[in-house]
Order: C-alpha cells, then structure tokens, then sequence
C-alpha cells in the first residue's frame, strides 16, 4: 500500500509539473537540444515527493528542489552549447567521449574539483531524465556517462567547522537588526534554515510538557503546515536549545497564531547576514547541530568518549572505510549508542538517518 502510494505521489508530481512546466519552455524555439535537455530535466523533476522517502523506498530518486532544477538545466544547456560546436545536433547522439571530452575541457578553463563534481551531478540527472524518456517511447536507453565518475568526490574541498561559539553568535546576533536578528535568534534556538526561519507562524512553535519546540506538521491544512516551509514539505518536531527558549518566548507573546514571528521576508533576512559579514545563514544551523549533539551524549552520560568515537566514524569516512571501520566487540555498544545519538540530531535538521556524509559537514571536529 505504501509503495502503490508513494508511485501515485510521483506519477501525480509528474502531471502537475507538466502542467505548470516547471521552469521550463514549452516550446522548442528552434532549438532542439535546448528542447530535449528541458523535456528531460521535467522528467525527473519530483519536487513534492521526498527523497529520504524514495530512498526507503528503494525508487530512483530525481530532483528534489527548484534550485536543483536551475543547476541542473544551467549545466546541461552549457553542456549542449559545447557539444553543438562539436557536431552534436540531438541529444540522443551524445556519447561518452562527448562527456570526457567536457570535462577535460572545463578542466582546461581551470573550474575547481567542486564545480567539476557539481557538473557531473547534473549530467548524470540529465541522462536519467533521458533514459525516463526512452523507456517511456519504448527506445533503449542511452548510457553516454561513464558509470564512474571522472573526478574523485574526496577531492572536493574538504567540510570546514562553519560553526559559531558563543560569543561569536553574540557578536553577529548584535550586528543585525533588530527584525533579522529575530531570524538569527530562531536559526540558533531551532537549527532551522534561513528560509523555513523566515516562514515560521507563530502556530509553528508548540510547547510540550514545558519545553518549546519548532513544529512543522505535514497537514497540508494547518497552520504549523510543513509544505511551503520545509524541504519537501516533511514534518519535523525540532527541540528549542534552552537559551533561547525565554527570548522565543518574547517573541510570540500576544500574536496570532497566523502571524509570521519574523517581520521581515526572506530576502531581507539574506542581506542582512551578508551585510553583518556572516559565514552564511547555516552557521547557525551548524552551531545548533554541534551543541545539540554534545548536550545528547552528555544526557547519555557519554560525553567524552562518545565525541572520540563521532572523530573515529568520521575519520574512517574520510579515509573511505565503512564508519564503523575498526570498531571493536568492546566499542559496539559505543558505536551504537552515539549512532543513535547523531541520527537524532539529523532528525532535528530534518535529515534522513545514517547519513554520514551530512554528519562531516554539520558534526565534524565536535
């Protein structure tokens, strides 16, 4: 039943964006490869749908975000830019020396390792667009990317520590106003995204048994409703770190339920942390990943060796082991419980468990 549910998710996903054309043209303007690319970048467009959903689900996964919609039609219309000027009239003529012969060429105008990577993402969704079309038409699928990639992901700059201390938060909460330090403050009390601070009601922050939480429901209905503010409108319960917990409370005393708790729109939000000089809108975010995972382990009396142990899972990922690489019979237990404790704190940022690959850019270095 839920699979059959999910599948009906996606096929009408597919038949709204169709209709709206999400971001794409309708029309082939003479083009054709600029034509092709948009039919095939819609037919992976799967925004509404989740990914972690899909993933436990075990269906192919598309595009999740309209900003992944813009790279990936900005990287494949450069793409077919160049390989028109190499003879490429129709998409589905495109081979893989097309693809090796692009990246040795972007390589050449010296792009970094991150782009490149970048690049290779997008192509790689272009051609699953492709092969969605092909089977649809009943043609053989068309595999003109290498199955494994050019560029070793590890090359990618290596995550940094984006995270605030204390007296840092202090200093760039103070240099913004006061209506954008509202954001701030509720990026820092909820972890939440410059975006879904910007999107908060007054409905989204909840008590429960004398704590506050930021609550985003998936009941399209209510007033706390996730879609529109989180990614791919999931639900997420979010506890608030309790320092803020009194300044929130300020914050929403005596307004509607409907009313936003941040004066000021999104964009607004986004130069005044520019203009403050901040590292971007998820240091918060990070600092409340970091601080909240501390005060879990700590809660779970494992506070010292439990931070050895995340440094141990994720150095082994750095070093391309399994997380879990070298972990004794006696460690098991460790290993288990602080798994646990960072899968809770991916839950709070609304991402899907076991992923490590978040946990080195939001806990590394804890």
């Amino acid at each position: 039943m839920e699979m059959r549910h999910l599948m009906a998710r996606i096929d009408h996903s597919n038949k709204i964006n169709k209709i709206r054309g999400d971001f794409v043209s309708k029309k082939r303007g003479g083009n054709r490869l600029k034509y092709q690319v948009e039919q095939a970048i819609k037919k992976v467009n799967m925004i509404g749908v989740s990914k972690k959903e899909l993933r436990d689900a075990k269906v192919e996964t598309g595009i999740h975000s309209i900003s992944q919609i813009k790279h990936a039609l900005s990287v494949s219309q450069n793409f077919t830019a160049w390989a028109r000027e190499q003879g490429v009239k129709d998409l589905f003529q495109l081979k893989r020396s097309h693809y090796r012969d692009y990246i040795s060429h972007k390589q050449a105008e010296g792009v970094s390792n991150g782009h490149l990577i970048n690049i290779e993402t997008n192509l790689r969704l272009l051609e699953k667009g492709m092969n969605g079309i092909s089977r649809e038409k009943g043609f053989q699928e068309r595999n003109w990317i290498p199955k494994t990639r050019l560029i070793d992901t590890n090359s990618r700059e290596k995550p940094q520590d984006r995270s605030y201390s204390s007296e840092e938060t202090k200093v760039y909460l103070n240099k913004l106003s006061a209506n954008a330090r509202i954001g701030g403050v509720l990026q820092s009390a909820f972890g939440v995204r410059l975006r879904e601070a910007a999107n908060t009601k007054v409905a989204h922050i909840v008590e429960k048994e004398g704590r506050l939480f930021w609550e985003a429901s998936e009941d399209k209905q209510a007033l706390n409703a996730a879609q529109g503010v989180t990614k791919a409108g999931r639900g997420r319960l979010t506890p608030c770190r309790p320092e803020y917990e009194e300044q929130v409370r300020e914050f929403i005393q005596g307004k509607e339920l409907g009313q936003y708790v941040v004066p000021v729109k999104y964009n607004t939000l986004k130069s005044a942390y520019n203009r403050a000089g901040m590292k971007g809108s998820h240091a918060f975010r990070h600092t409340y990943a970091r601080e909240m995972l501390r005060n879990e382990l700590q809660t779970r009396g494992i506070e010292h060796e439990g931070r050895m142990m995340v440094q141990q899972m994720l150095e082994n990922r750095e070093a391309g082991y399994r997380k879990d690489h070298l972990i004794t019979k006696e460690e098991r237990a460790l290993y288990q419980e602080v798994s646990a404790a960072m899968d809770q704190i991916q839950d709070y940022l609304g991402h899907g468990s076991g992923r490590i690959d978040l946990a080195e850019v939001y806990l590394k270095g804890i």
